[in-house]
């Protein structure tokens, strides 16, 4: 019962989340259902961006360690809860990205500019936490009934999806319109 296939896209995807600048240090972490109700999911204090196969545990949905050694993520909860809730989304991806994280402490709202994001994006519903794990699911989990990504407040994004590309596609795209959303901010100001 290895997953050996799917703890390479894990680590894959880790990996883009780090070079994209979408989570640093030992922030961020992943899981992927691999069967009806067993996931694989990364370990605590990990490095995305050096993400091994040791640091990857299978576990059941209720949260028993089926496999590895290490100590499962602190947002374990969140997880298994966004699992149990979206049985059909295969991928969680959560990552700090910086634009949009910065950008939601000092907005409430996101123009869409692309028609793209538009579409994809939606309204992205931002929640407020006051511990730095995610203890308030039940907001996220309708959050993320409505769009497949939220935003958690001074924190990071949560993006769910039938596979990693359509979840990091999604966190990619909510940092680029931050971005832009920061440079057409300033040229109002002073234009």
């Amino acid at each position: 019962m290895s997953f050996k296939k799917e703890k390479d896209q894990i680590i894959f995807w880790a990996h883009q989340l780090y070079e994209k600048n979408l989570t640093k240090a030992k922030s961020g972490n992943i899981s992927l259902k691999v069967e009806k109700d067993k996931i694989l999911i990364t370990a605590h204090d990990t490095f995305l961006g050096y993400l091994e196969k040791q640091d990857i545990i299978l576990m059941d949905l209720e949260g028993n360690i089926l496999e590895g050694e290490k100590e499962v993520t602190s947002e374990k909860p969140v997880h298994l809860s966004i699992h149990k809730k979206f049985p059909q989304k295969k991928a969680v991806l959560h990552a700090h990205p910086s634009f949009a994280v910065a950008f939601f402490h000092y907005f409430k709202k996101l123009d869409n500019i692309f028609l793209e994001s538009k579409y994809y994006l939606k309204n992205i519903k931002v929640i407020t936490q006051k511990t730095i794990n995610i203890t308030k699911i039940g907001p996220v989990l309708s959050a993320l009934a409505e769009s497949s990504i939220v935003m958690i407040k001074d924190h990071g994004v949560i993006s769910i999806g039938d596979n990693f590309k359509e979840a990091f596609g999604l966190i990619e795209l909510l940092e680029e319109q931050a971005k832009i959303n920061f440079f057409m901010k300033l040229l109002n100001k002073d234009g």
